[in-house]
């Protein structure tokens, strides 16, 4: 079916994968291992048994875990290799989700990594991947987006800089924002208070205004629209007593910012209106359940290994075989066969 890249041996070598061939006779094998050693949670010594019961290949643990501590590059290259374009929307748009997730070693006190996804909404599929130490944070900028993307994505990447990155490549963002977090002025360089805006909003009044952002150390701004909307007095209650229960008190500022849902976009008036800006926005808890699909089926969000290559190569495996169900699961059949035309069931009743 020709899922996985022609040149596997190739890309072994080029990335330090396997300089030699010993007991390992190419990329394929290399593979094989480390999506076992991945998947299964096994211990480097049943990683070698099983390649020796398999005859991938006669290494001993140790053997095992210098092979899958140089390993990294070349998985990174697979994972790549199966990720596929997003396709277009309306308008010659493109609908790209954007969020991370941390990973953690197994005792570990603070994660380790983080695992950062782009999302098609209209594709309902990954087509983008990153996995970085945990002190790299979200940005929205640190996965290819070309013109015609609209990246969607919450608090976590509303950074001046990243947007302004973005916007330069021709690509659109919806982005949430805290109304003190991106600094914003009007047209004729007056700043503005988005507290003071939403002020006399009432519940489900929206908020539609051009502004952009103060440019800043080498920053340019960015023209765009801030858009608000007054929540419900219920769910802003509800909101407020689950932020108590992880974090205790909430400040004075904190509660009237939950008052509203903000959002910045450079997304133009007659591409999106308010109302539609804000449901695209809505439609961002797609790549959260993908991060939930991903640690069910890969149980992703916690590695065994205590060793930092290693780790990497665990959840770079863990990844690969995400992307590898998505790409088989296009032409999967659970029956085993394609469906042909649905035909009448006979009645089960006994006739009489």
């Amino acid at each position: 079916m020709g899922v996985l890249p022609p040149d596997l041996d190739e890309a072994a070598k080029r990335t330090g994968a396997l300089l030699r061939k010993r007991e390992i006779a190419g990329g394929e094998d290399l593979l094989r291992l480390a999506l076992v050693y991945g998947m299964d949670d096994m211990s480097l010594r049943e990683t070698s048994a099983w390649a020796k019961e398999h005859q991938i290949a006669k290494l001993s643990d140790v053997a095992v875990l210098k092979r899958l501590r140089l390993s990294p590059g070349f998985l990174r290259y697979v994972c790549s290799s199966l990720l596929e374009p997003v396709g277009l929307v309306g308008q010659g748009l493109r609908l790209v989700l954007v969020d991370a997730t941390t990973v953690c070693r197994q005792r570990a006190k603070e994660p380790d990594f983080r695992v950062h996804l782009s999302y098609s909404a209209t594709q309902a599929r990954i087509v983008g991947v990153q996995l970085t130490r945990s002190d790299e944070g979200e940005r929205l900028d640190r996965l290819p987006s070309s013109q015609g993307d609209v990246l969607v994505a919450d608090m976590g990447y509303q950074g001046r800089g990243s947007m302004s990155e973005v916007a330069s490549r021709g690509s659109y963002f919806v982005v949430r924002m805290y109304p003190t977090s991106i600094p914003l002025e009007d047209a004729s360089g007056t700043r503005v208070d988005p507290f003071e805006l939403a002020r006399d909003l009432g519940v489900g009044e929206v908020l539609d205004l051009p502004l952009r952002t103060i440019a800043s150390k080498g920053i340019p701004c960015v023209s765009g629209r801030l858009v608000v909307v007054r929540k419900p007095d219920k769910a802003v209650e509800e909101f407020l007593d689950r932020k108590r229960g992880k974090q205790g008190p909430v400040g004075a500022q904190a509660r009237v910012a939950a008052r509203y849902v903000m959002l910045f976009t450079n997304l133009p008036q007659e591409l999106a209106d308010a109302g539609r800006a804000l449901s695209v926005y809505k439609l961002r808890w797609q790549v959260e359940m993908a991060f939930k699909r991903a640690k069910g089926v890969v149980s992703l969000g916690e590695t065994l290994a205590r060793d930092m290559d290693l780790c990497e190569c665990k959840i770079l495996a863990k990844l690969a075989i995400l992307l590898l169900v998505q790409k088989l699961g296009q032409d999967f059949s659970p029956w085993g066969y394609p469906l042909g035309t649905p035909q009448l069931i006979p009645s089960a009743k006994r006739r009489i």
